[in-house]
């Protein structure tokens, strides 16, 4: 699948333009078809291109998942720019330095972000914003000499041809680990990559796939992207807060995909009755995905045991891999649970010691990966790149290690591999054996630096609402699995754990708490 990413959209339209496309409920609800997407997104291209966008101009999308949300992504792209989709979480002084990181020359916003845009100020800078009618007045009143424009709804005239091999997006990483970082996704690499996914997953014209993640989150992006591939419905729910109103949406829009990142699925399985509503009244769902973030193999098996015939694709990636780099068959899971599986087609993925050179069989190391669909580099950050992407294609920064069949298995990310005591221990090794409790809902383990030790485990433990749990009784549960030195010598239980939009646990804002 060769070309550009708003063909994937506009080409969609022209095949079939009075199939389904968009579904939103919140925070505008409607309906609407190929062809009235198309349309929108051709008025911003438009639009954009009489404010004097060109090639290469960065045109910042910050937008709730819908309409506004997609009709300014392709439109940015249709009109020759790089479009940089924008966390709805950012604060003031976050959105400021997203928008001067990449050096937009405008602002593409949806309902609901007056007051964000207010708080921010004068800090905007030179920047156009593109509003709905409605909030320009309000806009224009709160930020001044700020140019603020209504959003187009018809197209005025041609637009730009695009190059195939120009640059589509900057993502920011999600920063569960560190500062977010601009990765540079050019049209080829985000369509390499949908490619792929739409061959392994097998999707088609009758797909109803439900967005439950921001469409800003590069995860989030490949289930609109690959859904408009294929000419299918995407079914976007943003009241993922209240779990049961998601289920009820899949139930009456009669869902054939879900994808999410595992807290998506600690919920779903802890705090709902989904296992129950697969069997009563979710009888499309076809296929589940995984990613962000490696799930338990307590939860994986018992989310595979709940969902019967239906498949669950076990996956793996990165901001920079434009989403996608391996997966794990399903028919493979049963005798895997815990493997991130094999390279997704196109790409190639290797374990590599120190020194660069592969590593045996079992033997771990760091993953490396190459395909066309690899960033180009992180937005005017050439230290950074240079020290990510290089002769062996690009580091992970995570461990992993290749069985005898050729699946990869995540041995931790090389931050949260720690040193207890002149021990190697991986966080995440310790995190699985606290999940296999019952009454854990969901957990995080860090090292807090320690003179003597190295490093110091601290874990931080949520519980199920039904259960009660002290950290003792965990301590002792745990002593049954794990050797003497990988128990957590704080066990913390708390309400819950700080996460970013997308779902992924902020170990960062974990290490900073006394």
């Amino acid at each position: 699948m060769t070309g550009l990413v708003h063909e994937l959209l506009f080409a969609t339209a022209a095949r079939t333009p009075d199939a389904l496309a968009l579904v939103a409920h919140e925070p505008d609800a409607g309906r609407w078809t190929y062809a009235a997407v198309a349309a929108r997104a051709a008025a911003i291209a438009s639009q954009l291109v009489e404010l004097g966008v060109t090639a290469g101009d960065r045109v910042a999308v910050l937008a709730h998942n819908g309409l506004d949300w997609v009709a300014g992504f392709f439109g940015a792209l249709a009109a020759g720019a790089i479009a940089v989709p924008l966390n709805t979480a950012a604060d003031p002084h976050s959105l400021v330095h997203y928008l001067t990181d990449a050096g937009a020359q405008v602002l593409i916003v949806g309902p609901r972000f007056e007051r964000l845009l207010g708080q921010a100020g004068a800090a905007l800078g030179p920047i156009t914003i593109v509003a709905p009618p409605p909030a320009v007045d309000r806009l224009t009143a709160l930020l001044g000499s700020t140019r603020v424009v209504p959003c187009a709804e018809l197209a005025q005239g041609p637009l730009p041809t695009v190059p195939s091999d120009a640059a589509a997006a900057i993502i920011y990483t999600s920063g569960s680990t560190g500062r977010p970082r601009g990765a540079l996704l050019g049209h080829a690499a985000i369509r390499a990559n949908v490619a792929a996914i739409v061959s392994y997953l097998g999707l088609g014209a009758d797909e109803r796939a439900i967005a439950l993640l921001p469409f800003y989150y590069v995860y989030g992006l490949s289930i609109l992207t690959t859904t408009f591939a294929v000419g299918g419905a995407v079914i976007v729910e943003n009241r993922f807060q209240y779990p049961a109103v998601a289920l009820d949406t899949m139930a009456r829009e009669r869902v054939t995909g879900l994808s999410g990142v595992p807290s998506t699925y600690a919920i779903l399985m802890n705090r709902t009755d989904f296992a129950a509503r697969l069997a009563a009244d979710l009888p499309d769902l076809r296929w589940l995905t995984q990613a962000g973030g490696g799930m338990s193999p307590t939860l994986t098996g018992a989310l595979h045991a709940a969902i019967g015939a239906r498949q669950l694709f076990v996956m793996y990636g990165a901001t920079e891999a434009s989403a996608r780099l391996a997966y794990l068959p399903p028919d493979e899971l049963p005798a895997a649970i815990g493997a991130i599986g094999r390279a997704i087609p196109g790409v190639t993925l290797t374990v590599r010691g120190p020194d660069g050179a592969p590593c045996a069989i079992d033997e771990p190391g760091e993953l490396y990966a190459e395909g066309p669909n690899l960033m180009t580099g992180y937005w005017n950050a050439p230290e950074e790149t240079a020290a990510v992407l290089g002769p062996l294609g690009y580091r992970t920064g995570d461990l992993a290690r290749r069985d005898a069949a050729g699946r990869l298995w995540l041995v931790g990310r090389a931050r949260d591999l720690l040193k207890v005591g002149g021990h190697r221990v991986a966080a995440a090794e310790i995190e699985h054996a606290i999940l296999e409790h019952p009454a854990v809902h969901e957990c995080a383990v860090i090292g807090v630096p320690d003179e003597l030790l190295g490093d110091r485990l601290r874990a931080f433990v949520v519980l199920r609402t039904t259960d009660s749990l002290d950290a003792v009784a965990l301590g002792r549960f745990l002593k049954d699995r794990l050797p003497g030195y990988k128990i957590p010598a704080q066990i913390e239980l708390c309400a819950d754990l700080p996460k970013n939009p997308s779902g992924k646990i902020m170990k960062e804002a974990l290490r900073t708490r006394p």
